[in-house]
């Protein structure tokens, strides 16, 4: 097992997404990814900061062990079960006091959800007005969210879509790195995925990592797909508007019913995106 292969594995046990471990250790997830990958390795301080973090020798990360298994390709984990409260701040100071927790900084989320984290455990409150009717009639019995990640949120989105086991929305963005997609079950009650995402910053599109453009270094480039980005360049000087209008076709039949219609969406999105606001 590669040195990436371990830092995969002992994150996972801890229930940590890659957004979670490179907070806490002051990177990006691109950082993390790339060590997972075996893109790069991580400095002697990060190595030595993530086996406190994990409970483990500085060997156990770097020591190789080839008779181990291999991590399973998107695995479905576990990540919290949200109380949906009707009084969201009230709820937040009982929890607060509680658990003796402060709930940090709630700049991304606003006021959609708090997570608390102790005992490698998770326990999030969720705002009642971010999921309507789940809390609003006393009597509901909907008080709960199961909440779960996976490192490729699109594979896993297509795999639920395939089952047919219930209603599935589309994949919504919270906020900049939280993307996620919603489930019900057969008693109505919610269930959010969430993981990693990325959508090609020229054209728009969901991509598999085998879809990733490619840098003039040849390593993989999690903004551009490979249709728009190769060796370090974009394959068409076109503009925003050409764009869109090679992109509709897409569209059509799919998302929406007429070529307007995407042509409104496609132009909105692509204002967000980083290629056009360059």
């Amino acid at each position: 097992m590669t040195i990436g292969e371990q830092i995969q594995e002992l994150r996972i046990q801890k229930g940590m997404t890659q957004e979670r471990l490179a907070e806490m250790l002051e990177v990006s997830r691109q950082s993390v990814s790339k060590w997972e990958l075996g893109q790069s390795v991580p400095d002697v301080e990060k190595i030595i900061r993530m086996s406190e973090l994990f409970g483990v020798s500085t060997d156990t990360l770097l020591l190789r062990n080839t008779e181990e298994e291999k991590v399973k390709k998107n695995p479905l984990h576990l990540g919290s079960v949200y109380l949906i409260v009707k009084d969201f701040e009230k709820s937040v100071d009982f929890y607060e006091k509680f658990l003796d927790i402060k709930s940090g900084d709630r700049c991304r989320s606003g006021n959609k959800f708090i997570e608390f984290y102790f005992d490698n455990k998770c326990i999030s409150l969720m705002n009642e007005n971010n999921l309507e009717g789940h809390c609003t009639d006393p009597e509901s019995p909907y008080k709960f969210v199961q909440n779960y990640w996976v490192e490729d949120l699109l594979t896993e989105y297509e795999r639920v879509k395939a089952l047919n086991i219930g209603k599935v929305t589309e994949i919504r963005e919270a906020y900049p790195t939280y993307n996620y997609f919603h489930l019900t079950d057969p008693d109505n009650n919610i269930i959010e995925v969430t993981g990693g995402y990325h959508i090609c910053q020229s054209c728009g599109m969901a991509m598999h990592d085998s879809e990733y453009g490619k840098n003039a270094d040849g390593t993989a480039n999690t903004d551009y797909c490979k249709y728009c980005f190769r060796e370090g360049h974009f394959v068409s000087d076109e503009t925003m508007e050409e764009m869109v209008e090679s992109c509709i076709k897409y569209y059509v039949g799919n998302e929406f019913e007429t070529a307007e219609e995407a042509r409104e969406y496609l132009t909105r999105l692509y204002h967000t995106l980083k290629r056009w606001k360059m």
